[in-house]
């Protein structure tokens, strides 16, 4: 149960402490004076996404706040055992939503942060909420199995707890059963191709660091070749050639010599030259000795070539690298030890799956049953709460049909059919429905299934949309009754339904020096029939609208039967 809601800079509120109680709650206030803002912030708490742009104007960040009683939430308590969250036995759970203006928001249960998914699931134990266009939930077919389910969830619910364990065993051996079905296709022509393909990576004999080795090996051999010739090119350069260097040389020297009787100086020069024709030859000699030394291994080379070669072609073929070659043997390996087995394994899955089939036939015609009987109390009991809401001459029909396989709902898919005028035929809900209607059918449903529903707390708001008068005052009426085993908190417009509550709240909208302030206030008796004559008659409150306005609380609070 929702016991405080604590709002600080969002929106129209500045700082709000509202605490509720048990039974019927409601909500009045002028238009634009915060109602919806109210129902927003329950909604944040419950997981909603919180958009910055109700963050208070001039302020950084929003914060709230609600505090509930789970004492006796056995799904939610169970639910945070399995995350570990703790909660003391005897404390209450807390809460806590702070928006930032960078659009992300800090999460905490019991100041321990939490991620948005588990707030949200957290949230969906706590409260459910009805606004005015949740009718449009009746308009998708595939929850009318929901809301039929959620009238013997006491009965159902084991059943259903059971199947859905069965049917996602036998959907996971339906998927095993596909799998070796396709396996076993051309079963044969599979193996021979992954045997040979086995057969060359293992005859290749790869080693995960033999790539690297061989490369550097490549290389070194190579290089030996491109020593050689390069020497010999150096060779052919400095003696070789006609215009080699050891050729000018000589020619130097020789001009040198022509001109050494004239100038004695000359044969410091020749000298030298000398000396450096020396050294050209030397330097000749020794440079062919070691390149003639050098020894290249041409059948090395070829080998390491081709096997070079080869890991080359084995990559294009099964991988980029020798590692990711050595993961598709092993892949290999498995893929063939999976078709050899394919067979025997499809005969023991089939045989798992018959018995599994057989279980869950069962259980889905339990369940079938359970349904039909929920379908039959259905069509009587809500034309009963319809015709409490002006929704006469009504006829309503629950149409289950067999599903052609299993679904994780059971065999059965559900529809309401509904006739609303006097003659007319049975159609579907979402063709002949108003939106107005469609919110009193959900208001009826609420009503039979709250004995059973296991959230505590229900928040209507202005589910009054199009209605008024002695239909406002049934709904009313339904919602003080589901009051008696929920706490119910509804924000409506109309005097029929706020008459009926236990608890009176009203929001009201100042503003001060050009900002607007939201308050809530909780209403004593005296200002809850000043508001109710508000409700019935506008701004202008007269002696007699506040006649009515207490003739209308007394009516309501003798009202015994419901």
């Amino acid at each position: 149960m929702l016991l405080n809601l604590n709002i600080s800079n969002f929106a129209v509120f500045e700082k709000e402490s509202i605490t509720f109680d048990s039974g019927f709650n409601v909500f009045t206030g002028e238009t634009g004076s915060g109602k919806s803002i109210l129902i927003e912030a329950l909604l944040i708490i419950l997981g909603e996404r919180a958009s910055k742009d109700l963050i208070r104007k001039g302020k950084k960040s929003a914060l709230i706040e609600a505090i509930f009683d789970i004492s006796h939430n056995i799904k939610l308590n169970e639910f945070l055992m399995s995350n570990n969250i703790s909660i003391d036995e005897g404390d209450f759970l807390i809460v806590t939503r702070e928006i930032l203006e960078s659009g992300k928001s800090i999460n905490k249960i019991n100041s321990r942060t939490v991620p948005l998914n588990i707030l949200k699931e957290i949230g969906s134990y706590l409260i459910d909420v009805y606004g005015q266009f949740g009718h449009e939930s009746l308009f998708k077919k595939e929850n009318h199995i929901k809301l039929l389910d959620s009238l013997v969830l006491k009965e159902l619910g084991p059943l259903l707890d059971e199947y859905l364990n069965l049917y996602k065993d036998y959907s996971k051996k339906c998927i095993e059963i596909d799998y070796f079905e396709k396996k076993l296709i051309n079963k044969d022509s599979k193996i021979e191709q992954l045997s040979y393909e086995l057969s060359e990576i293992d005859d290749s004999n790869l080693e995960e660091s033999e790539e690297e080795k061989l490369l550097k090996e490549l290389k070194k051999l190579s290089f030996v070749q491109d020593e050689k010739n390069s020497l010999n090119e150096i060779n052919n350069i400095i003696s070789h050639n006609s215009n080699s260097v050891i050729n000018n040389l000589n020619s130097a020297y020789s001009l040198l010599n022509k001109i050494k009787s004239y100038d004695e100086n000359i044969n410091q020069f020749l000298s030298k030259l000398e000396l450096l024709l020396e050294e050209m030859q030397d330097f000749v000699y020794e440079t062919i000795d070691y390149s003639d030394n050098l020894d290249i291994n041409e059948e090395q080379l070829n080998l390491v070539e081709k096997r070079v070669s080869l890991i080359n072609r084995l990559k294009r073929k099964y991988g980029f690298s020798i590692e990711k070659i050595l993961e598709y043997r092993d892949s290999i390996c498995n893929e063939l030890q999976i078709l050899k087995q394919a067979e025997s394994n499809l005969l023991i899955l089939k045989k798992e799956q018959k018995q599994l089939f057989n279980k869950i036939s069962v259980l889905a015609d339990n369940i079938s049953v359970t349904r039909k009987k929920a379908a039959h109390y259905l069509q009587n009991e809500i034309l009963i709460e319809l015709n409490d809401l002006n929704m006469k001459n009504i006829l309503f029909q629950v149409n289950i049909t067999k599903k052609s396989d299993f679904s994780p709902d059971g065999l059965d898919s559900v529809e309401f059919l509904i006739a609303t005028n006097a003659g007319s035929d049975l159609n579907s809900v979402q063709k002949v429905v108003s939106g107005g209607e469609a919110s009193r059918i959900m208001l009826a449903f609420k009503k039979l299934c709250s004995d059973i529903d296991l959230i505590d707390s229900l928040v209507f708001d202005e589910i009054d949309t199009g209605i008024s008068g002695k239909t406002a005052q049934m709904a009313g009426i339904k919602m003080k009754y589901i009051s008696l085993n929920h706490q119910v908190i509804c924000v409506t417009h109309s005097p029929q339904i706020a008459s009926i509550s236990k608890h009176h709240f009203y929001i009201e909208k100042n503003v001060v020096e050009n900002n607007t302030y939201s308050t809530v206030k909780k209403l004593s008796d005296d200002n809850k029939i000043h508001e109710i004559a508000r409700l019935l008659s506008g701004m202008k409150i007269t002696e007699k609208s506040l006649s009515n306005a207490k003739e209308l609380i007394d009516i309501s609070n003798n009202i015994n039967n419901i």
